[in-house]
């Protein structure tokens, strides 16, 4: 059982990891930071009494034995630069477009890298967790936080990384249905609780891994009835094509920068 982990880098992804960890059911580990965003971590610390606000990041390193790394991309060289990491420590990465031969050249240490793609969900344990490759240590740490999905293959990684590009594009579909429901003559606060509600509900489906989404999507149909007919209309061939050439397009775009990062 992982005992400490170190977190270099202390924003949204951190917080929800840490939240995350120290409202599991299981004992929390002991949970240093860096005081790279002060505000973050000391609230961090006074909500949790294993959380801890270091000096600096050697002292993250030194004091854990598991350590995170949750910077922006471009901060790497920063955050990483002079650090003493012993060989043999694990170094789970949660930043974008750094791949594990460039974390591992960038610490100059026979460190073990595990690249992961947290999501928000992971705050309340419940989000699956991208790992690559896999790696015991690093698969304990999610598992507490809604599980892990170890892929071997970097092109699937880059893959599943292209796909969290979607959140943001389901939530601007949402509001498009509440801002025309709007336009039919309702408040708009009104619109966007009636969306919200009827969502919500679908999350509670989403949730029943036994049942496929096809087969999901299905069972909101009726034969001949408004869904299929409005899924029919809008999401044709043509829209699943756009949507497969846009995904396409994030997944070089997330290759892409994962070898600029490497140079």
């Amino acid at each position: 059982m992982i005992e400490s982990i170190g977190i270099i880098g202390t924003g949204s992804i951190a917080a929800d990891v840490v939240d995350g960890l120290c409202t599991a059911p299981e004992p929390s580990p002991a949970i240093h930071l860096s005081p790279r965003n002060a505000r973050i971590a000391e609230a961090l610390a006074r909500r949790h009494p294993d959380v801890h606000v270091c000096i600096d990041n050697q002292s993250v390193v030194d004091a854990a034995e598991l350590l995170l790394l949750a910077v922006r991309p471009d901060a790497v060289r920063e955050a990483l630069t002079g650090l003493r990491v012993p060989d043999g420590r694990v170094l789970i990465s949660a930043v974008a477009g750094w791949s594990v031969e460039a974390l591992r050249a960038q610490l100059d240490a026979d460190v073990t890298v595990v690249r992961s793609i947290p999501l928000p969900a992971v705050r309340h344990q419940r989000g699956v967790t991208a790992l690559h490759p896999a790696h015991p240590a690093a698969e304990e740490v999610f598992d507490r936080l809604g599980g892990a999905l170890a892929v071997d293959d970097p092109t699937t990684f880059d893959a599943l990384s292209a796909a969290t590009a979607t959140i943001s594009t389901h939530l601007h579909y949402l509001g498009a249905v509440a801002d025309w429901i709007a336009r039919q003559g309702m408040e708009p606060r009104a619109a966007e609780s009636y969306v919200r509600s009827m969502f919500s509900g679908v999350n509670v489906s989403l949730a029943d891994q036994s049942t496929g989404l096809s087969e999901l999507g299905r069972a909101h149909e009726t034969p001949g009835g408004n869904n299929e007919a409005l899924r029919a209309r809008w999401f044709d061939s043509q829209n699943r094509a756009a949507l497969d050439e846009a995904l396409e397009h994030i997944r070089r775009r997330v290759a892409a920068s994962t070898s600029e990062w490497a140079r």
